[in-house]
This record gives structure tokens, C-alpha cells and sequence, in this order.
């Protein structure tokens, strides 16, 4: 119902702080899958997958945020991460 309100949308783009594998990504993905509309595709944006949920230098996780909320920001511009599909 949510996804049809945007008729012209041709990408869905779910963005996380948290890994991949510890967000609510793997829960969402599969069921955005199914009700996806034919012709749109789905990506991810967020850190890779990892045993650990922060990196453990500030620097890193300064560097990491800041690709997050650009790619987040650039949506469209092939800035993003697409999920394994």
C-alpha cells in the first residue's frame, strides 16, 4: 500500500547504521522483496556485515557515518550499495 503511493519511485533503499547482519535489514529484505512492485529494485545502505557492531577507532567510525548519510543522501547517483540479491 506504501509502495504504491510512489508510482514513479524505481529503487527502494533501506539505510542502517548498525552491520548488515545485525540490523533490521535481514529481517526487512526478504519481505520488501515480496511485496516489491515489478520493475523496482531494492538497495542497501549501511556498514558491511561484521562479528562486531562498532569498529573500535573513532576515526573509522567518522569515516564510515559520513559515507552512510552521503550515500544515503545521493540516492540515485550510484551511490549506493545494492544488496545481494
Amino acid at each position: 500500500e506504501v509502495l504504491a503511493s510512489y508510482p514513479n519511485a524505481t529503487e527502494v533503499v533501506w539505510t542502517q547504521e548498525e552491520p548488515q547482519n545485525m540490523g533490521g535489514w535481514t529481517f526487512v529484505e526478504p519481505r520488501l522483496r515480496n511485496i516489491l512492485p515489478a520493475g523496482k529494485t531494492i538497495a542497501y545502505i549501511g556498514r558491511a556485515a561484521s562479528a562486531s557492531p562498532a569498529t573500535g577507532s573513532y576515526a573509522i567510525h567518522n569515516l564510515e557515518q559520513a559515507q552512510l548519510v552521503n550515500g544515503s543522501l545521493s540516492i540515485g547517483t550510484n551511490s549506493t550499495f545494492a544488496a545481494t540479491e
